[in-house]
């Protein structure tokens, strides 16, 4: 029996919250805003567990043991029910890479981590892939469960030796205080929405309630009424008003959140009589009986919604079979596994064991055995070559390629970043650029190998070769920050040519993304020469034709040869990935562009590229447009040969891509390391025509 007044209205506030997200994630459009929803849970959570708490502390009878036994039978056991029916479900549909996603997403939400593990390696919760994820919601769950390892150790200490008449005050600057961090945080927006201290007011407004009105509330009889009616519908209309008109993207939590979190807490302020509309709405049985499962119906909905979209198939279709699936399975959920576990009396070191370690022990097992290959070997030997073509299953450059810092020499020198890493004698090539120039490795070792040259590869996310560029990226905010670390690069490529006295330099990036960028926020590249100007883009074209040209006049006049790729064509889709999907799912969605569209796009780049190689006639330029326009039906580009598809996603070709590509090229053309006829034209009809 809990040690506070049941409250119903409670549990019709979660309803609302429950159904605020269920219906954003349903893609109401209306309700785009409903991820509010969780931040009423936060306040609830810290509203009752410190109510809780301060009852059982002035009764002498709180026990740690008890808040925590109490805490693993109310969240691990649906918790596991929904992993075990989702883990397979994803089993059978996600593939390899995202299911080792999926596995070590998993085993963290077991060990209440799984915030950090999406912020930290899988992405921000706006991004696309995140809504195609089976277990993004559960970064919530883990925020609360820090909440519960942090609060009643430092709750009890606070309140056992701080006097009592010090606590409002000590409250109210611990929560600004709070809300400052998280509002700073937001310049960091993926750390911010997941991670506890940018969300650590929220479920501390909750706390604070539950200590400053720990008796209910005492009204004149003759404002009584007109107070607790105002205080409830303003409650009600701040909650509604973020979850209509916020919406994706927004920076989130800090000011932004007070408006639904101080919608909670008007709503859950304890009067001593409260006749009001919305609490006695939020009274009534269907609000109460939703609120009720709400934990449940937290837990299914989104793996349900999320297979669908990651399927290929519309949310949108097929949402009302998938929200009449959540409700039946939450409710199931609620009887047979969330009330079976409350009643159970079981010690906490049984509970703690069986219903959290051997999950966790378990999940471990699924995570070992989906660390290679993500089970492979689950698809037939015809889908097993498609699906292997777009997962990233393994990673053999790794150490080939830098995020940001300065550049480092601890990576040279290994079987990671070199090929022909066993070969006796010196380096004599060079791979650089950004991560297009990791994806295009196998076209380039390719051709190296018949000549025995043995080469290094060290490359810089968002990073081309053009000496002499200032690089500016966007922040959060939008605003242009100067990136250091990139010219550093530059000059970092610069050395190794001349230190390791480098015959060939292999040049390849996704060139256009930096000349263009977004549209509307363009990201800036600024030669020394160029003159900055209000039109970015201009500037970016300038100053991307000075740099590749003083790359490679540099690099000549150190008799280097300079092989530069045109860049892939940018497919603005996950096209591979599509046509997988259409396999394995029987789904219909996009696998072609318009092959216009790709010319236009890279149109200057490869204008600036043609004029350089004409400038600098020892300059060898591949492009794979030339081997890839064969594939083109009815203007339509599909990047699919012999029926196994050729991108990652929509810029980066995949190793089977790369592969074909440089037995292509080379049977058209030549080795352009080793054929005196290269430059010769040579004519296209003889290559063959591709499957679609």
């Amino acid at each position: 029996m809990s040690v506070i007044p049941y409250r119903r209205d409670i549990d019709g506030l979660r309803a609302v919250a429950v159904l605020l997200v269920v219906l954003s994630h349903a893609q109401f459009s209306f309700f785009e805003g409903g991820f509010v929803g969780v931040d009423v849970f936060f306040v609830i959570s810290g509203y009752l567990i410190t109510a809780i708490m301060v009852a059982e502390i002035d009764k002498g009878i709180f026990s740690f043991k008890k808040f925590y036994l109490r805490r693993i039978k109310r969240i691990f056991p649906a918790l596991i029910a929904m992993l075990g029916v989702t883990t397979y479900a994803a089993h059978n549909i996600l593939l390899p890479g995202q299911l080792q996603s999926y596995a070590k997403a998993q085993f963290a939400a077991l060990l209440s981590c799984a915030n950090y593990f999406l912020w930290k390696f899988y992405g921000g919760y706006w991004r696309g892939y995140s809504k195609e994820f089976p277990l993004t919601h559960t970064w919530s769950l883990s925020v609360e469960e820090q909440f519960y390892f942090i609060w009643p150790a430092v709750f009890l200490l606070a309140y056992t030796f701080i006097p009592k008449r010090f606590h409002n005050k000590i409250l109210g600057l611990a929560f600004v205080f709070l809300l400052l961090i998280s509002q700073y945080l937001i310049k960091y927006p993926e750390f911010a929405f997941y991670m506890i201290p940018a969300r650590f007011f929220e479920i501390f407004m909750g706390a604070s309630a539950a200590l400053i009105f720990r008796k209910p509330i005492e009204l004149d009889t003759l404002i009584k009424n007109y107070v607790v009616f105002s205080t409830r519908i303003a409650g009600l209309i701040l909650i509604l008003y973020a979850s209509i008109f916020y919406k994706e993207g927004l920076p989130y939590p800090g000011f932004n959140a007070l408006t639904p979190c101080l919608g909670t807490l008007l709503l859950i302020l304890p009067f001593s009589r409260d006749d009001s509309v919305v609490t006695k709405l939020f009274s009534s049985t269907p609000f109460v009986g939703i609120g009720k499962i709400s934990y449940s119906l937290y837990l299914w909905h989104w793996p349900i919604f999320s297979l669908i979209a990651y399927s290929g198939h519309s949310v949108i279709e097929y949402r009302v079979p998938a929200l009449i699936g959540s409700f039946l399975l939450s409710i199931a959920s609620y009887f047979v596994v969330e009330q079976r576990f409350r009643r159970i009396n079981i010690s906490f070191c049984t509970a703690f064991v069986g219903i959290v370690l051997v999950p966790i022990c378990l999940s471990g097992v699924y995570l070992n055995g989906a660390k290679d290959d993500g089970f492979l070997d689950r698809y037939t030997e015809e889908n097993r070559v498609i699906v292997e073509a777009v997962s990233r299953l393994n990673k053999p450059y790794k150490g080939a390629q830098l995020g940001k810092g300065s550049p480092t020499s601890s990576h040279l020198e290994n079987a990671n970043t070199i090929w022909a890493y066993g070969k006796p004698g010196p380096v004599q090539a060079l791979l650089v650029g950004d991560s297009h120039a990791t994806a295009i490795r196998p076209f380039v070792e390719m051709m190296c190998e018949p000549l025995g040259i043995k080469g290094l590869q060290i490359s810089r996310d968002s990073t081309p070769f053009l000496l002499n560029v200032d690089f500016y990226d966007r922040d959060i905010l939008g605003d242009l920050v100067l990136r250091k670390d990139k010219r550093e690069m530059n000059e970092y490529w610069r050395y190794l040519v001349l230190e390791k006295k480098i015959k060939y330099v292999f040049i390849a990036a996704f060139y256009s993304s930096r000349i263009f960028s977004d549209p509307e926020n363009p990201e800036r590249m600024l030669h020394d020469n160029v003159q900055r100007s209000s039109d970015i883009v201009a500037d970016n074209k300038l100053s991307f034709y000075c740099g590749l040209r003083d790359t490679v006049e540099f690099l000549t006049d150190n008799g280097v040869v300079p092989v530069i790729f045109k860049d892939m064509p940018y497919v603005r889709e996950r096209l591979s990935l599509n046509y997988v999907k259409n396999n394995l799912f029987g789904s219909d969605l996009k696998t072609g562009i318009p092959w216009r569209e790709i010319e236009s796009r890279h149109e200057f780049e490869d204008s600036v590229i043609d004029k350089i190689r004409d400038q600098f006639p020892s300059v060898v330029v591949i492009d794979p447009k030339k081997i890839l326009k064969p594939l083109v039906t009815e203007g339509q580009f599909y990047p699919i040969i012999n029926g196994v598809p050729l991108y990652l996603d929509s810029n980066h070709v995949n190793r089977h891509g790369a592969i074909v590509l440089g037995k292509e090229w080379i049977s058209a053309f030549g080795n352009p390391l080793g054929s005196a006829n290269f430059f010769k034209k040579t004519k296209l009809s003889n290559l063959r025509v591709f499957e679609k």
